[in-house]
């Protein structure tokens, strides 16, 4: 498996509005919330099984959903796999910034 970074497209509901605002703050720290309950996160596969094994530590699975979609490789999913109507939903740039 690569280990280059992928982009994942994180999307959630769930029932509880306390567990709700710690999936939320949670995927904030990791990523862009591009709509209320949308994350896009950029990460390597094994901070993604580390995010993964968080997220399901934080739902009450037999009342709560997320869905994972894995988007690609982090240089291409932007162009090839996110595609908007109406205003865009604000991610990082997917090229280093140098401060």
């Amino acid at each position: 498996m690569s280990d280059h970074p992928r982009r994942h497209l994180i999307a959630y509901d769930v029932t509880d509005d306390r567990r709700r605002t710690r999936i939320a703050s949670y995927l904030s720290a990791h990523g862009d919330r591009v709509q209320y309950s949308v994350f896009v996160i950029d990460c390597r596969p094994a901070k993604l099984i580390r995010l993964r094994a968080r997220l399901a530590e934080l739902i009450k699975a037999d009342e709560d959903s997320i869905l994972l979609c894995d988007l690609g490789q982090r240089d291409r999913a932007a162009v090839d796999t996110m595609h908007y109507l109406g205003t865009r939903g604000a991610t990082t740039s997917e090229s280093p910034s140098i401060v």
